[in-house]
């Protein structure tokens, strides 16, 4: 089969290598497409450490199941799926109250020692498959993966109706918040992010507010925005210094803030003790929840999540590094790109 290997920092080579073989608890998936994650293109180029070279990448991942073992329950060949990337253990404590996400064995698709997706074939464990409805298209479900974070988070923490929300960042998990917190009940949902362009994607997907963070005072517009009360809830993509800490500022008393963006190994940031005890604020960190990919392939089916428009840019599994490229570049049209296999 044809594959796109890492094979050493800052290259991708095209490559002909053996087809998965399937066992009795797994199966192989003809992929159909496979989104390109920011987390792909930093370990691709050397930022982040959290795979080496030589290796397939790929993480999120709509296909075709081809073969499956015989320990599988609820799919049989030809089912249309998406993969939740977690590989759990099945047997700690986690794993064993609905958890998978925080299991102490866990391990990845597309990460050692699972392949990924940027590949024909993939071979993934059959606790991994979620049911794909006919009428979500390969390449939109290509990046349920990468709204499934997001969205597991809101509906883990819980957002009440009437809600006002501020999401720092308009990337694409800031327009999964954005549009997570809609469809949650927020009355009012405010964004604040860089640049004109990221200000029109956070109005499209249903930002009420918009707040340009290079130029305006964010703390000020929020305060202004919310009659000086601050926000019920305060969600961080944006992951750098200054949206950490502006997220304390932004807080009502009493309110939530989550922390989803990651900052840099350089970045210096300072825990504001006191203005968390003296509003008495709750913070989560927040990554995956495996128990919102049924509800939210419900809602895209439904129309109600909007995730074909966040695919901006389609490429051929040949053209890989030039997805690379344009991830790098800083194009500001840029939500996601997707690998599209024929």
């Amino acid at each position: 089969m044809k594959a796109a290997l890492w094979d050493k920092i800052g290259h991708i080579s095209i490559i002909d290598t053996p087809k998965p073989t399937v066992d009795k608890d797994s199966a192989v998936v003809k992929v159909k497409a496979v989104g390109v994650c920011a987390t792909d293109v930093h370990m691709i180029c050397g930022n982040v450490t959290l795979a080496k070279p030589p290796h397939i990448l790929g993480h999120e991942i709509a296909g075709v199941i081809e073969e499956i073992g015989e320990n599988a329950r609820g799919f049989k060949k030809g089912d249309r799926i998406v993969v939740d990337t977690i590989v759990s253990c099945g047997h700690c404590l986690a794993c064993k109250s609905g958890r998978r996400e925080l299991c102490h064995e866990r391990e990845e698709i597309g990460y050692v020692p699972h392949n990924g997706g940027y590949a024909e074939y993939v071979k993934v464990p059959t606790q991994c498959l979620v049911h794909l409805p006919e009428s979500i298209p390969f390449k939109d479900a290509a990046i349920l993966e990468s709204v499934a974070c997001p969205f597991g988070a809101i509906l883990r923490i819980g957002i009440k109706l009437g809600s006002t929300v501020l999401v720092q960042g308009a990337g694409p998990a800031g327009i999964a918040f954005t549009q997570s917190a809609k469809i949650s009940g927020a009355k009012k949902v405010i964004v604040s992010a860089r640049g004109a362009q990221r200000l029109e994607f956070a109005k499209k997907f249903g930002a009420d507010f918009v707040i340009d963070a290079a130029n305006e005072d964010v703390i000020k517009r929020v305060n202004e925005l919310t009659d000086g009360e601050g926000c019920d809830y305060v969600i961080d993509a944006a992951g750098s210094e200054k949206s950490i800490a502006t997220s304390f500022d932004t807080a009502k008393v009493g309110g939530d803030i989550l922390f989803y963006g990651i900052p840099s190994a350089e970045a210096k940031i300072e825990f504001p003790f006191m203005k968390m005890m003296l509003k008495q604020l709750r913070l989560h960190g927040v990554l995956e929840y495996c128990q919102g990919w049924d509800v939210l392939v419900g809602l895209v089916e439904s129309g109600k999540m909007n995730i074909a428009d966040m695919v901006t840019h389609t490429f051929s599994l040949d053209e890989l590094s030039k997805a690379v490229d344009l991830y790098n570049s800083k194009d500001r049209s840029l939500i996601k790109a997707v690998i599209v296999n024929n």
